[in-house]
């Protein structure tokens, strides 16, 4: 099986990514990608059930977790539990950069709800709140080991040899009580909740999803989580470090994005389609998101005939 470089993701209104990533008979999916090849610069804002680990293999990653960042150097790597909001970006804009990934469910590793397995060892761990992300160094001699278990994983999900889900597996599963073994103080038994400010912000992100092409307000993007406009503005400050019209226009250039390289329409078509009312505004933030004109964005993304991947 090969690890893919995926070029766009799909998501819900609430941000909950929906690939499959891998199959049922083998839930688990292995990427080699740079995050700057997606079609807006970055792996944007999304969450899933399958716990994520992601290598830096080549120039920096910018890993963004809830109120939580984290700039991986090369040969660095993080643990990203369940239903965790999670963003990936370059470390540096226009810096080429590469990350292996591998995503599983908890089953992948326990083998079904009622074994030892899953009750002793998965389940505190993805119910563990103070186990949402841990940053894995090489300099450390036990993350160093985890490291080299997930490198050989990697590998052998890379290859065509016989056995690799076994060796996969089995070196996904010695990671894991690695990572156990030496976070005993950080387990707990409660029920890995998503704080206040993180449900409001998917709540806010899915009215923002469902009308981005439409005329918005903070008052309006406020009253989707039933608060202040003040706190509208704190919450995405604290969560995703912008303001909640950034957001939205952001939102709205991806959107074009995926028009323009998907689509025939008229890039003046594009930009009311997104919600922008004005030709000339919409290219000032596209350029100043993407570094390109909405036409020179089409011309080297359109590619006549080809198909596209899509993390969908």
């Amino acid at each position: 099986m090969k690890a893919l470089q995926l070029l766009d993701i799909s998501v819900a209104p609430d941000l909950h990514e929906l690939t499959q990533h891998g199959t049922p008979v083998f839930p688990c999916a292995g990427y080699d990608e740079d995050p700057g090849k997606y079609l807006v610069g970055n792996i944007p804002w999304h969450w899933h059930e399958e716990i994520e680990i992601i290598l830096s293999v080549e120039g920096d990653t910018l890993v963004l977790c809830d109120e939580a960042e984290f700039l991986l150097h090369e040969g660095e790597m993080i643990f990203v539990n369940t239903n965790v909001l999670h963003k990936l970006k370059r470390g540096q804009k226009g810096v080429p950069c590469r990350i292996n990934s591998l995503l599983f469910t908890p089953e992948f590793i326990s083998g079904f709800p009622q074994s030892i397995i899953q009750q002793r060892y998965i389940a505190p761990l993805v119910r563990c709140a103070q186990l949402s992300e841990v940053l894995l160094l090489p300099s450390v001699p036990w993350q160093e080991e985890a490291i080299a278990h997930f490198r050989r994983a990697f590998e052998a999900f890379n290859s065509d040899r016989f056995g690799y889900e076994i060796i996969v597996q089995v070196e996904l599963m010695y990671l894991l009580l690695v990572l156990l073994e030496n976070q005993q103080e950080r387990i707990c038994e409660t029920a890995l909740t998503q704080n206040k400010d993180a449900i409001r912000i998917k709540q806010m992100l899915g009215y923002i999803h469902e009308h981005y092409a439409e005329p918005l307000t903070v008052s309006q993007i406020a009253a989707a989580s039933s608060i202040s406009e003040s706190e509208c503005y704190r919450c995405f400050r604290k969560v995703l470090d912008t303001s909640p019209i950034d957001y939205l226009l952001q939102y709205r250039i991806r959107a074009a994005a995926g028009l323009l390289s998907g689509t025939d329409m008229s890039v003046s078509d594009i930009c009311f389609a997104t919600g922008f009312n004005s030709p000339s505004y919409f290219a000032k933030v596209f350029r100043q998101e993407l570094m390109v004109s909405p036409r020179s964005y089409r011309a080297t993304h359109q590619p006549s005939g080809t198909a596209k991947n899509h993390r969908s």
